[in-house]
């Protein structure tokens, strides 16, 4: 199964910090016409505003990777986190940005100090705030508690009402977590019309973060899978390295656009489960 109806915008991420007109030259030089930008907390809504103005002419999507703010806190910190939050989404509908990523245990590698029950009401009330505003906030899996457990993961997104990033990269480094178990139907297919963007590379390590794809077929069963969540027409190239964006793009294109794949030989058995073989 090729994506033959459903073509995704491949976008980059702000891999110049927050020099966008860098950015945006290097989107320009190399054709990207989508970009994944990860906002700065502690930048003034006003220059915000105006810093994505140089970014004119792209289409835009948000992802808040903002350390040491959570709403599954359950202790003050979880309140705090949800009021940013909601201050971000009047900024990124300031902007006239439609779509926000959030997380939910980043770089909390036990899990402490989160709470499930608060998660989902902080999130739910997040979601209502982007609703109110026109901005669809989605939850990303991680590879910390609590989504990287796609049961949790699940039942957060089905309680708050929050739309969905897949990270496939993720959902491969915690495959030693769920042994067995088929992590695409576990993450995505309860609720794959809610699934709006996808964080495509092939896996993250510890100490040493996103790793590329050597060749196609390491994310190949994955991008078929991804084909199968019809809303999802965002694929972000999460990785740093420009030579690694340019190669993992030549991979997702020669996929999306069917040309290489019918002279290649397939590997055998290749998993349905969202990991990489």
């Amino acid at each position: 199964m090729y994506c033959h109806a459903m073509q995704p915008q491949l976008a980059i991420c702000n891999i110049f910090d927050q020099d966008a007109e860098r950015l945006a030259e290097f989107a320009s030089l190399y054709g990207f016409s989508a970009i994944d930008w990860s906002i700065d907390p502690d930048q003034p809504a006003v220059e915000f505003v105006s810093l994505m103005g140089r970014l004119a002419g792209f289409e835009v999507r948000y992802h808040c990777r903002f350390s040491d703010v959570d709403v599954a806190f359950a202790d003050r910190r979880g309140d705090d986190s949800l009021a940013l939050l909601k201050r971000t989404v009047e900024q990124v509908a300031l902007a006239g940005g439609k779509y926000m990523t959030v997380h939910i245990g980043l770089n909390n590698p036990t899990g402490a100090g989160v709470d499930l029950f608060r998660a989902i009401d902080n999130l739910a009330l997040l979601v209502e705030h982007g609703n109110r505003h026109g901005v669809a906030v989605a939850l990303e899996n991680l590879t910390t508690p609590l989504t990287n457990d796609p049961a949790l993961f699940n039942r957060i997104v089905a309680e708050s009402g929050a739309f969905v990033t897949i990270d496939i990269g993720h959902a491969h480094a915690v495959r030693g977590l769920h042994p067995g178990k088929k992590l695409y139907e576990e993450y995505v297919d309860p609720f794959r019309e809610r699934v709006v963007n996808a964080h495509v590379y092939h896996t993250e390590l510890d100490g040493y973060g996103h790793l590329p794809p050597e060749c196609l077929w390491d994310i190949f069963p994955r991008l078929e899978l991804l084909c199968q969540a019809p809303s999802c027409d965002w694929w972000v190239i999460e990785l740093q390295k420009p030579e690694e964006i340019l190669r993992t793009r030549e991979f997702l294109q020669s996929y999306l656009d069917n040309r290489s794949l019918p002279q290649v030989a397939a590997p055998q058995n290749i998993p349905r489960p969202l990991v990489a073989a």
